[in-house]
């Protein structure tokens, strides 16, 4: 059953109305959030003279640079998968035809 939930979040310093759709979407979305916060925190310490858009953007980058990183390794092991599959695969093959 899809219920939304209707839930609140500060980023930035400012409020925002959301729906979750589940429990765990809420939980996801309030990570994210309080992750944020303390990444705009800890750039607004480092350049204290940057304003807010200027913070943003940086945020924006770093999760970007990770979201491309994970991506990356998630191909990396699909990759990697797919090739240990495949010598499963022949392995097994051999081990039938031997057996005839």
């Amino acid at each position: 059953m899809n219920m939304e939930q209707k839930i609140r979040i500060r980023i930035a310093g400012r409020e925002y109305d959301l729906k979750s759709t589940s429990p765990e979407q809420e939980e996801q979305i309030r990570k994210s959030a309080s992750m944020l916060n303390r990444m705009i925190d800890s750039y607004q310490s480092r350049y204290p003279r940057k304003d807010i858009v200027d913070i943003l953007s940086f945020v924006a980058l770093n999760q970007g640079i990770s979201n491309v990183s994970l991506l990356q390794k998630l191909e990396d092991t699909e990759k990697e998968c797919k090739e240990l599959k495949e010598g499963l695969d022949g392995y097994l093959e051999n081990i039938l035809t031997a057996s005839r």
